[in-house]
């Protein structure tokens, strides 16, 4: 096992850099794909919601309608 050195060198510095800039590439591609996911999230609520809207609206259609013809 190698002895603790009590500098750091310049050698040293440049590999602990390059880790940390690996780390922080891992960190932004793993940003770039959660944003895909949420985009596609809202994508779906929005396409829910007007679908629940749209049963709704033709559900009171309906209703009003049975109503009418009824009465």
């Amino acid at each position: 096992m190698e002895a603790m050195r009590s500098r750091w060198t310049d050698d040293r510095l440049d590999d602990l850099k390059q880790s940390v800039d690996d780390g922080f590439q891992e960190v932004k591609g793993s940003i770039v794909r959660l944003d895909g996911r949420i985009d596609r999230l809202q994508h779906a609520m929005v396409v829910s919601a007007v679908a629940i809207y749209s049963m709704m609206f033709v559900g009171f259609g309906a209703i009003i309608t049975l109503f009418a013809t009824h009465f």
